[in-house]
């Protein structure tokens, strides 16, 4: 074959290369193939003219060719590692010198009203040797031994040192010592660290965070749990707060990277730290009060222990904005994780009359002085007979007394003139018809039937709460708004949610009311009227001495579905308030199937919320009505006023850093007027020391 032929043929060969490597867009063909092309046309027509030049001179630009062949390749390669395969090599350079470290950021914790950390994250570490590293120390084995016998583990401290010998040999980089030190455990190894100079690279100091709980047995069924999520890595909400407000609690990760000389022990110090995100979780305040909180729960386990019931649990709600001041449950199934005052349906029984009689007498069917003839205590309505619980209680009935005496009768008589349809009003008005939507999750949603499908029984059984079902929270919410001027508030649990990084509020609930059902002149009847069933009715073991306490007892049987009724097994409950002039506490007490012979609201119930309000009382040194007619509020001020013995003049005592309690005692029996400002304990008064005191002199104390 001529020169010639070869080189068409090359050429050509040359061009469908070219061709092929832009079809399969490779660009190290395509310049490989621009190269070669360059190149052959430039042999041939260089060895065109050779022919022409001597033997000695042919062969030196003949090896020129051959080694500018070689720099061509070589150029090629450099191509290809550069431009080509340039993130390849990248990535293998930032695997030997760079390195990441994941630092979770905390949970955010969660705090009571009081600002007491109730549900907290704490450091843990776990520590893990690098056997490898260590043995390029030349101290593996003294090392070991003295943090073995500092951590005091249980290990054989010879044949521990043997493994990590035998995983050095084999270069391993992982052997886990201990889990879960604690901080001084952790500064006790970095001090050894710190003696032998060891870095990072052969002792590891992972730090971990672990879910801490204070009072965890009264604070457990509000905050809820922790679960791992569907990948099995992180912890996250799945009842309760924790599952509420997952969004805000949650920590976000920290990834630093950092770049290393090739063996990883030194840090390069001019490698600047990469922060991907960083951020601990939202810090929330609960609207719990911590002196509250133990009271209901410590009364409410005692009676739960005594009566021997099945489950029990109460809540105090501030009437007037909604707040949820203290909530407690038990049961004795230990595996029931739902929370019984947003998840259970009941049939209230009596403490529900009082919205129906707020309902009717708002709406001008009755007065508080009308009366009911009950005849003998039954009622035979639609072929059923309603009658007393309590045979002795037969003849005329006002409505105070239908409260007090806590008659079925009285109440089937009184809404006979009620339609349904008004009924029907009635309990969607009161939000009885829709989910309170408290910030907690999995609040069961309300049951009903239109009026237009009651059977013509319904409304009288509604009447004394039977055929109804409620979940605890909407029943205490419905009767806040009896006793705080008609208002129906939204609940909630949590005051305000704080960026821990700079105590920023962002987010903060504020009292939401959703409806008014009554007015303010019917909730100051319903006062009254709920004030006597403790005073002289079914609630007077709620009673406190000198204090003013309303409320309603109920005893419900509890549904045994198509069947019926059980026949032995009720729920016994007491609904109250405190104070009855103006309500700062509203209560709600339930035992559900109490195993004693007398299970009636009144016995069972209504003693444990009489309890917590004598406790409350003594705790934050309320003053009894009896007293004094004091009513301090951090904005009011009221004179008070006491019988004078004598008219003795004496000289003004030092009453600094001295309660309410123990002024009103140091000035009871001297007539002086008394002017109280705020609360706590005596921070200022007028007027000074040891100035005489005549008769009707005015004192002035600030309290804070």
């Amino acid at each position: 074959m001529n020169t010639k032929l070869l080189k068409i043929l090359l050429i050509i060969l040359n061009i469908l290369f070219l061709i092929g490597s832009i079809i399969l867009k490779n660009h190290l063909y395509i310049v490989a193939s621009i190269f070669f092309l360059i190149y052959i046309l430039w042999i041939f027509r260089k060895w065109k003219k050779l022919g022409k030049k001597k033997r000695f001179t042919a062969r030196a630009l003949a090896s020129c060719d051959i080694i500018f062949f070689f720099i061509m390749i070589f150029f090629l390669r450099i191509y290809k590692v550069q431009i080509i395969d340039n993130g390849k090599y990248q990535g293998l350079i930032r695997k030997q010198v760079e390195g990441f470290s994941l630092l979770k950021g905390k949970r955010g914790t969660i705090y009571n009203k009081n600002g007491r950390e109730i549900v907290y994250d704490i450091s843990v570490y776990d520590i893990i040797i690098d056997p490898y590293m260590l043995s390029l120390t030349n101290k593996l084995p003294e090392i070991t031994t003295e943090i073995v016998d500092t951590l005091s583990l249980n290990r054989n401290k010879k044949e521990f040192i043997d493994h990590l010998l035998k995983e050095s040999q084999r270069k391993k980089r992982y052997n886990l010592l201990d889990v879960n030190l604690n901080l001084e455990e952790k500064k006790k190894i970095e001090e050894i660290m710190k003696k032998y100079g060891l870095r990072n690279n052969e002792i590891i100091l992972k730090e971990e965070n672990e879910r801490t709980y204070y009072r965890k047995e009264i604070y457990e069924n509000i905050v809820g749990v922790l679960g791992l999520d569907s990948n099995g890595e992180n912890l996250v909400g799945i009842s309760g707060i924790e599952k509420e407000y997952e969004s805000y609690l949650k920590p976000k990760n920290m990834k630093i990277k950092r770049s290393f000389i090739k063996n990883r022990k030194f840090t390069i110090p001019t490698a600047k730290k990469i922060l991907d995100i960083s951020s601990d979780g939202k810090d929330l305040y609960l609207t719990i009060e911590d002196d509250l909180q133990y009271i209901l729960n410590d009364e409410i386990k005692k009676q739960f222990e005594e009566t021997d019931s099945e489950e029990a649990y109460g809540i105090i709600v501030d009437p007037n904005t909604g707040a949820i001041l203290a909530l407690s449950s038990f049961h004795k199934n230990p595996h029931i994780v739902r929370n019984p005052l947003f998840q259970n349906q009941v049939e209230p029984g009596s403490i529900f009359k009082p919205i129906i009689v707020a309902g009717a007498l708002n709406d001008g069917y009755i007065t508080e002085d009308s009366i009911f003839d009950i005849g003998d205590g039954r009622i035979k309505k639609y072929g059923h007979t309603i009658k007393e619980a309590t045979r002795s209680l037969k003849g005329e009935l006002t409505v105070k007394q239908i409260l007090e005496k806590s008659s079925n009768v009285g109440m089937v008589m009184l809404t006979d003139n009620i339609e349904d349809s008004k009924i029907e009003e009635y309990l969607d008005d009161f939000g009885f018809y829709n989910k309170t939507n408290i910030d907690f999750p999995y609040e069961r949603k309300p049951y009903n039937i239109p009026s237009k499908k009651w059977d013509k029984l319904k409304k009288s059984t509604i009447s004394f709460g039977q055929g109804i079902v409620v979940t605890p929270i909407q029943m205490i919410m419905a009767f806040s708004s009896l006793v705080n001027g008609g208002k129906l508030y939204k609940p909630y649990l949590i005051e305000k949610i704080i960026d821990s990084s700079d105590s920023t509020v962002i987010r903060r609930n504020i009292p939401e009311v959703i409806k008014t059902p009554i007015s303010k002149e019917t909730s100051e009847k319903m006062k009254k009227m709920l004030e006597d069933v403790v005073e002289s009715g079914g609630g007077e073991k709620a009673k406190v001495e000198g204090y003013t306490i309303g409320g309603k007892t109920g005893t419900a049987q509890i549904s045994a579905g198509r069947v019926g009724y059980l026949k032995e097994d009720y729920l016994t409950s007491f609904i109250g308030f405190f104070p009855v002039n103006k309500p700062k506490y509203v209560g709600l007490i339930m035992f559900y199937k109490p195993n004693v012979d007398k299970k009636f609201g009144g016995l069972v119930a209504a003693p444990v919320f009489g309890n917590v309000i004598k406790r409350l009382t003594m705790t934050r040194e309320i003053v009894s009505n009896n007293i004094s007619k004091i009513t301090i509020t951090q904005n009011e001020i009221q004179d008070i006023r006491t019988e004078a013995k004598n008219n003795e003049i004496y000289r003004m005592p030092d009453l600094k850093g001295k309660t309410l309690r123990e002024v009103v005692d140091i000035f009871s029996g001297n007539k002086v007027n008394l002017k109280i400002e705020g609360t706590g304990i005596v921070k200022e008064f007028y007027p000074p020391i040891d100035t005489e005191l005549s008769e009707n002199a005015e004192i002035k104390v600030i309290l804070k």
